[in-house]
């Protein structure tokens, strides 16, 4: 697995949550008052779809951290 990868999938991740988000105030807006409406799903459904990108960006992170870790002992063994 390469480091461009990882970057490539987070920022992916990235665009998909700032389209959910602005779905998310798209919904906010038509529903209106949220203490007179019960939450439509629409607003439930972006607001879990945002569950998997979250988790995809965070173990993208943590593998550009294992990656960097790893070459950082490879290099120490070297020298």
């Amino acid at each position: 697995m390469r480091i461009d990868n990882n970057l490539g999938a987070m920022v992916s991740s990235a665009l998909q949550l700032q389209e959910n988000i602005s779905n998310i105030s798209d919904v906010a807006k038509v529903v209106g008052d949220p203490a007179l409406q019960e939450v439509s799903g629409d607003l439930i459904e972006q607001v879990t779809g945002q569950i998997p990108e979250i988790i995809s960006y965070s173990a993208n992170a943590k593998s550009i951290e294992v990656q960097s870790a790893v070459m950082d002992r490879l290099l120490d063994l070297k020298a």
